[in-house]
C-alpha cells in the first residue's frame, strides 16, 4: 500500500512540476542579440552574440536561443544553422540549461556580399517544461543592424586622376612647417611626418600627439557624392560612385588631409528621425577632419545611402560647398560634368575634381586598348 502511495505521490510531483514548469519556464529568463561591430566589411565574418541569462533563484533545465535570418545573411559555418524549407534563410538554435543567475552567450559568424544596410531580425527565446513536452517562446525587443560600405575602386586609372590633386595638396602642407597659429593637439596618424609631433603632450598618457594648426595652415577639402540611380534595373553607375568615393577618402587619409563630407542619398525614415528628430530627406555629412573615427563615419554613411538622391545635383553642391571658404572639392557624381562644374564655381585657383562612372570606365578601357 505504502508503495502506492509513494507512486501517487510521485506522480503528482511531477505533474505539478509540469504545471508550474509550462507556465513559468520563462520567468526570470533574459535573452539579448549583440553585434561585435556593425560596421562589417562585404565578404568578412560579422559576429552576432546570442545571450541567455536565467536571473531567478531556480534552475531551468531546457532554455534555447534562436535567430531567423534573412537569405542575405551567409553563415560562415553550419554548426547550429538549418536552412529554411523554402531555401530563404537560415534559423541560428542554440540550446542550454542554466544554474540560477547563470548566463549563456553563443556567438555565430554571418557573411555579408553586398554593399547596404541589413536589419537583424528579433531574437526569440524558447524555455521548456520539466518533462520537455512543451516549449514556450517569447520574441525579445531591439534593434540591430549590420552596416556594409562598398568596396574599393579597383580602378588604377583613378590613382592617376587623384595624383595631381592630391599632390598640390600635399606640397601645400609642408609650405608652412613653422606655422604661428595652434589651435590645438589631435592624435597622431601615419601621414603625419615624425617632426610634427608635440611630445610634451604625448608623454601626458594620452598616446602620440600632434599640433592641430589653424585651418588657414592645413590643407582642406570636401567631397561631395551625388549618386542617383535613374534606372533601377541598372544601379551599377550609382555603386560605381560610392566605390570611388570610399578610395578618394582613403587617399586623403593617407595623405592626413582634413576633410568635409556629404553624400545626396535619403536614408532609411524611421532610423534617421529616431537619431537626428530633423527632416529624414537630407543628404548626410561628417564635420571637418580626419582620423579613423572620421573615416569610419565616412564608411557608415556611404553604406546607407540608397542610390536615390534627396536633392537635385545643383541644390545639393548649392548648399554644401561654398566658395567663399576657399576649399579645394572633389565631386564623384552621375550628372554631367559640365553641369557639376557650373553648380559648384570655386574661386579662381582652388581645385575642382569631378569625377563620374563614365570617366572612370572610358580611362579603364583607354588603358586595356593600349596595352
Amino acid at each position: 500500500m505504502s508503495a502506492v502511495i509513494f507512486a501517487l505521490l510521485l506522480v503528482a510531483t511531477a505533474l505539478g512540476l509540469e504545471r508550474y514548469s509550462t507556465v513559468h519556464s520563462l520567468d526570470d529568463v533574459q535573452g539579448r542579440l549583440e553585434v561585435e561591430d556593425h560596421l562589417v566589411e562585404a565578404g568578412e565574418p560579422a559576429v552576432i552574440h546570442l545571450v541567455v541569462r536565467n536571473s531567478g533563484p531556480r534552475w531551468k533545465m531546457f532554455l534555447a536561443a534562436k535567430l531567423h535570418l534573412n537569405k542575405e545573411f551567409l553563415p560562415c559555418a553550419e554548426h547550429h544553422i538549418a536552412q529554411d524549407q523554402t531555401g530563404w534563410g537560415h534559423t541560428v538554435r542554440f540550446t542550454t540549461w542554466l544554474r540560477p543567475g547563470q548566463e549563456a552567450d553563443f556567438s555565430t559568424a554571418l557573411r555579408l556580399e553586398r554593399r547596404g544596410r541589413y536589419v537583424l531580425e528579433p531574437m526569440q527565446v524558447i524555455g521548456g517544461d520539466f518533462l520537455g513536452l512543451v516549449e514556450q517562446s517569447r520574441t525579445e525587443r531591439g534593434f540591430h543592424e549590420l552596416i556594409v560600405p562598398p568596396r574599393e575602386c579597383a580602378l588604377p586609372e583613378l590613382e592617376e586622376m587623384l595624383g595631381g590633386f592630391l599632390g598640390e595638396l600635399s606640397v601645400n602642407r609642408y609650405l608652412y612647417e613653422d606655422p604661428i597659429l595652434t589651435a590645438g593637439y589631435r592624435p597622431y596618424t601615419s601621414g603625419d611626418p615624425m617632426r610634427s609631433i608635440a611630445w610634451k603632450q604625448s608623454v601626458r598618457g594620452q598616446g602620440l600627439m600632434v599640433k592641430k594648426w589653424d585651418y588657414t595652415t592645413e590643407p582642406r577639402a570636401v567631397v561631395l557624392v551625388h549618386a542617383d540611380t535613374k534606372d533601377y534595373d541598372h544601379p551599377e553607375p550609382a555603386e560605381l560612385c560610392y566605390s570611388m568615393a570610399r578610395t578618394i577618402c582613403r587617399r586623403l587619409e593617407e595623405k592626413a588631409v582634413s576633410y568635409r563630407f556629404a553624400a545626396n542619398a535619403a536614408f532609411d525614415l524611421l532610423l534617421n528621425a529616431a537619431l537626428s528628430g530633423e527632416e529624414w530627406r537630407k543628404p548626410l555629412e561628417t564635420p571637418q577632419g580626419y582620423g579613423p573615427e572620421h573615416y569610419r563615419r565616412v564608411l557608415e554613411i556611404l553604406g546607407r545611402a540608397t542610390g536615390q538622391a534627396a536633392l537635385s545635383c545643383a541644390r545639393f553642391c548649392a548648399e554644401y560647398y561654398h566658395p567663399q571658404e576657399q576649399v579645394s572639392c572633389i565631386v564623384v557624381t552621375t550628372e554631367p560634368e559640365e553641369a557639376v562644374r557650373a553648380a559648384v564655381q570655386p574661386l579662381p585657383g582652388i581645385p575642382l575634381l569631378v569625377l563620374t562612372p563614365e570617366m572612370a570606365i572610358e580611362t579603364a578601357q583607354t588603358g586595356e586598348a593600349g596595352v
